[in-house]
């Protein structure tokens, strides 16, 4: 078992992580050391201790810097709690969410330190569900990145069908910078994410309405009702027509 202040495995030091960090919004997962972590904010006069041992999530602004003490940063894999933020808030009502105002927020796990990314992902979506202060104050931070700005744009604009070029410009920033932006946002690439939201979409609208598989295709941007059928089958794996037989039959 690890001692507090012994390097876990594949973790990068607080410090030196506060010297590489590239531009952005960050979550990173911190274990603390055998001393209690202090951390200051050059945008902010505030002052952030946490106590020795503390393991959890810490949500913040670039400018993050330590006054005392020293922690490791852990890996996060693929997590990405700031597109799992998104869609969590695109299932409740639109709220007039208050404005952040420290330049950051953190969770401790407590006792349970040993998730995994699919754990760490169920606890959050637990948390969210609980609706605790402390979660408000971290997921109104994840709010407040540009990587969540960037994922409503997506949301609104990306049919799936428009090329990068466009959407770059009506976002304001060159191609290969927006590329950055949305691997940020996404986890990945932009264009298979965008296939598989307009999928879902189209799929849900066929679900909810009794609109032809024509009239959806030509919704949501697919060339025909066939080019829609051979990319369900693609993502999916059976035919729309199936999809749409299942759903009505759990509705019975």
């Amino acid at each position: 078992m690890l001692r507090m202040d012994e390097e876990p495995g594949w973790a990068v030091a607080l410090e030196r992580w506060c010297t590489v960090v590239r531009p952005g919004e960050q979550v990173l997962r911190i274990r603390n050391g055998g001393k209690v972590l202090c951390l200051a904010h050059r945008e902010s006069t505030a002052c952030l201790c946490l106590v020795p041992g503390w393991q959890g999530l810490l949500a913040l602004r670039p400018g993050l810097q330590v006054v005392s003490g020293s922690a490791w940063v852990l890996p996060l894999s693929q997590m990405n709690l700031v597109k799992l933020q998104f869609f969590i808030d695109q299932g409740v009502a639109p709220g007039g969410w208050p404005a952040r105002d420290e330049p950051w927020a953190v969770l401790s796990e407590g006792r349970a330190r040993g998730r995994t990314t699919s754990g760490l992902e169920s606890w959050y979506l637990t948390l969210a569900m609980r609706g605790s202060a402390t979660y408000r104050a971290f997921a109104r931070q994840l709010r407040g990145s540009e990587s969540y700005q960037l994922l409503g744009f997506l949301l609104e604009q990306g049919s799936g069908s428009e090329k990068l070029q466009d959407l770059a410009g009506r976002y304001g920033v060159s191609v290969s910078h927006f590329r950055r932006l949305c691997r940020q946002a996404l986890g990945g690439a932009a264009k298979p994410e965008l296939r598989g939201w307009r999928t879902a979409r189209a799929l849900l609208s066929m679900a909810e309405g009794a609109s032809s598989l024509t009239d959806v295709a030509l919704e949501f941007g697919y060339a025909s009702s066939s080019h829609f059928s051979k990319e369900i089958r693609e993502l999916v794996g059976v035919a729309p027509s199936s999809l749409i037989d299942i759903t009505r039959l759990s509705s019975e």
